[in-house]
């Protein structure tokens, strides 16, 4: 059944005059006239009483007035929930971040920000580290992430656009009564000999490479002691004097007593947290929460 003639049909059902529904339509009568006699014919069925003066439903034209509303009312919604999908006001958006990242103040703001512009996007949310979001963006598990960049990118990063959000300092979490907790500021080469607390290698956290690459262009590798998964037993541990760790500064929001932190007198020690999307990505909403980072202070 042809859905144009579908759309003359209800026009001509609702003006029942053949000059003003052509002209509704933007046609002539002639095609108007042809699509209905075409409809009768395919439907084996008079859809309207012609006189020269009038135009009225019969009892079958009624009848599939109603079903024809029915059926565009559906495909003007489908229409709207395709806009809406593509244009982001709908539909799921999985986001990535890192277990630092969630204690910065930017985080919650930005996801109020984005849940406030676009209530009718679910949005998903995954701890990952950083080098599992990356793989998590190619295999399409994630959307967007928010993640630190190892200093030796792996290959499907390539594939990423990456934009800086926030650079914050790295600082030195150290017991209370440590040698080192008597300074204000240290550098990284006073940790040499020092036992460190750090996520483990396989955790795919950039912190670790970091720290490793800090340490080893000071001339020392830093002496792993205890491995910690998440920030919050990291900085537990470093109360515990096992030894000391290198941290962003959004973890001084993880108040344990016993921990006291210190800042680093080296320029290089920055740590600079990313949005990050597929390049090219017809995702309309990963695109626009990554401009909305941008923004949100």
């Amino acid at each position: 059944m042809n859905l144009r003639h579908l759309e003359y049909f209800a026009v001509l059902a609702e003006e029942l005059h053949f000059r003003r529904s052509a002209e509704r339509l933007g046609i002539t009568q002639a095609p108007l006239s042809l699509a209905i006699q075409s409809l009768e014919t395919e439907l084996g069925a008079r859809l309207f009483h012609r006189t020269r003066r009038t135009v009225s439903l019969t009892e079958a034209g009624l009848s599939l007035f109603d079903d024809v509303r029915g059926v565009l009312a559906r495909l003007e919604m489908a229409k709207e929930n395709v806009w809406q999908t593509v244009s982001g006001q709908v539909g799921r958006l999985r986001v990535g971040f890192t277990n630092a990242s969630s204690l910065s103040p930017f985080f919650p703001r930005l996801i109020h920000a984005y849940r406030t512009s676009r209530p009718g996007v679910q949005i998903v949310l995954r701890e990952l580290s950083s080098l599992q979001q990356i793989e998590a963006l190619d295999t399409r598990e994630l959307d967007v992430g928010l993640l630190r960049l190892p200093p030796e990118m792996p290959a499907p990063a390539q594939d990423l656009v990456l934009a800086p959000l926030l650079e914050e300092p790295l600082l030195l979490a150290v017991h209370a009564g440590h040698r080192l907790a008597k300074k204000r500021t240290v550098c990284i080469a006073d940790l040499r000999g020092e036992p460190f607390i750090a996520y483990p290698r396989q955790a795919g956290v950039a912190l670790f490479s970091q720290t490793l690459a800090l340490c080893e262009k000071r001339g020392f590798t830093p002496d792993i002691v205890q491995e910690a998964q998440q920030a919050s037993t990291l900085i537990g541990l470093t109360a515990t004097g096992l030894g000391v760790a290198l941290v962003p500064a959004s973890l001084r929001a993880i108040s344990v007593p016993g921990v006291v932190f210190r800042e680093l007198s080296d320029s290089d020690t920055t740590a600079t947290l990313y949005i990050a999307h597929r390049r090219g990505d017809a995702n309309s909403r990963a695109v626009q929460f990554a401009e909305l980072a941008q923004t949100v202070q």
